[in-house]
């Protein structure tokens, strides 16, 4: 009768997260007068692409820096996922994100034309696709950790990044916000990576309830 009873306790203490967890969180800013970026000039498929593209490689809002990706290194694995990048009037949808080692990135054609999207870990090729159809879908793996440069072997301006990680992430948003919950209490080694400006590095203490707060400045 009284195993019972524990059955529902159990299940109850899976559900509620890991024990002793904190949060990590800050803001990422950009000191100075940020840089007056050109837009991207577009050379082919005017129609779709329009005369021009967003320069979107140092987005600054407020002082905050956006698509800075944030890593607590050394934090127990995060689960794999399936995350989405789409082709839109010519650019990357989104520019910058990340995913969990083993997650699935399905691929996206958003306009009414040939894209070639080409994904690469350092010299090597981890996909590699032609897709003429607008609203066609490809999903492809993410298996190993690494930064994914992808561009388009058609229209040569069109840039995006993933990192692919087993580490907590996140991306900073628009007034340069992160936040990363569920960090087990400990000390750990936070990354910022920038994709012009580079990384930084701060060492933190989570709590094991609460949050801890990291700031980091570019450039």
């Amino acid at each position: 009768m009284h195993s019972l009873k524990v059955v529902p306790v159990l299940v109850a203490v899976l559900l509620a997260g890991p024990a002793g967890a904190g949060e990590v969180k800050g803001t990422v800013k950009y000191t100075g007068a940020p840089p007056h970026l050109q837009p991207l000039k577009a050379t082919r498929d005017l129609k779709v692409c329009g005369q021009e593209v967003p320069n979107e490689s140092i987005e600054v809002s407020n002082g905050g820096l956006h698509n800075v990706v944030i890593q607590v290194k050394g934090a127990p694995k995060t689960a794999p996922t399936t995350i989405s990048i789409d082709q839109q009037n010519c650019h990357y949808i989104p520019h910058v994100q990340t995913a969990s080692v083993g997650s699935t990135l399905e691929i996206i054609n958003g306009d009414p034309m040939l894209h070639n999207i080409h994904g690469r870990m350092g010299s090597q090729t981890l996909f590699n696709l032609a897709m003429p159809l607008k609203g066609q879908k490809i999903p492809k793996p993410l298996p190993r950790p690494g930064l994914v440069d992808v561009k388009c072997d058609v229209h040569a301006w069109m840039q995006g990044y993933i990192w692919v990680t087993d580490d907590p992430a996140a991306v900073s948003g628009k007034q340069g916000e992160f936040a990363i919950k569920d960090v087990p209490a400990g000390t750990y080694t936070v990354t910022a990576w920038q994709e012009k400006l580079g990384e930084k590095s701060k060492q933190v203490t989570v709590p094991a309830t609460g949050e801890v707060t990291v700031e980091f400045a570019y450039p």
